[in-house]
């Protein structure tokens, strides 16, 4: 299988290969350490490559890592490790939930197609807590208030000095829905309407006549991020858990479905009407 370039990966590669450049080491010395190839370690620096974690540790310690950049390297390999092949329950932590939280603080932009719930970065408590308590099967109630608390938390970023460029497209199909009752979406509608006329958020309601649109699949969300050499990255949800696609290719793929969404979407304004009937 041909190795593939990922954003997570090339964080963890760039900050090793800083890591050696500051010990005055060279492809040759660490060669020698794994037993492997120059060009293997070049593609770990560039992120096609991901080390296994023994592997981590030998190059941490031939590099003279202090404690925190031993733990912020790890950090990264769990982020690089994590994979699409097995659905995650949904504790207070999961690996990929991690990853992508980590991703979204970084990103500078987040486009969100949202045809079964309304976006986490713009959920009201009380409608996230219906959601999650929806969701009973996959967590405990202790894990639905972190996961309440977490997304919260994650909110600010778009009342921050320096907030992240929202476009979320919702179904309306996702708008009609009575999740929690109906005192619970009026107030999430009205929450919606108010985000609306935030600068950096931009609300797109996708109305039942678009027809079929997308992958009619799930949740996408694109991030994008500040370094042009830090490529976009798109995170799946699925019941339990999500996965991430970053080949760039399907993430083009991704990216112009969005686009395409946005066009047959009603445009901001009629949107913001929208969702104005919706609460009387």
């Amino acid at each position: 299988m041909p190795s593939t370039q990922t954003r997570r990966k090339r964080r963890l590669g760039q900050f090793l290969l800083a890591l050696r450049e500051t010990a005055d080491l060279t492809h040759d010395q660490v060669a020698e350490l794994l037993r492997k190839s120059q060009t293997s370690i070049s593609k770990i620096e560039n992120g096609y490559f991901l080390c296994n974690f023994s592997e981590l540790g030998a190059l941490l310690a031939f590099y003279g890592a202090s404690d925190e950049q031993r733990r912020e390297a790890q950090a990264m390999w769990d982020d690089a490790r994590a994979d699409g092949t097995r659905i995650q329950v949904s504790t207070a932590h999961p690996t990929k939930y991690r990853a992508f939280v980590r991703a979204e603080a970084e990103a500078v932009s987040v486009r969100s197609l949202a045809p079964l719930a309304v976006p986490g970065l713009l959920q009201t408590v009380d409608y996230a807590t219906a959601i999650h308590a929806a969701a009973r099967h996959f967590g405990t109630d202790t894990d639905s208030r972190r996961a309440v608390r977490s997304r919260r938390a994650r909110q600010r970023r778009l009342d921050a000095p320096d907030p992240v460029q929202l476009h979320a497209l919702i179904d309306e199909g996702v708008l009609r829905r009575q999740v929690g009752g109906q005192s619970v979406m009026r107030e999430q509608l009205r929450h919606l309407r108010t985000m609306s006329e935030q600068d950096n958020v931009t609300i797109q309601v996708v109305p039942l006549e678009a027809g079929a649109y997308g992958t009619s699949s799930g949740p996408v969300t694109i991030l994008g991020f500040r370094d042009e050499d830090d490529p976009d990255a798109v995170y799946l949800e699925y019941p339990g858990g999500g996965t991430w696609v970053e080949n760039a290719n399907d993430v083009h793929a991704f990216t112009l479905t969005f686009e395409d969404v946005a066009a047959a979407a009603l445009t901001p304004k009629e949107s913001a009407d929208w969702l104005r009937a919706m609460e009387d």
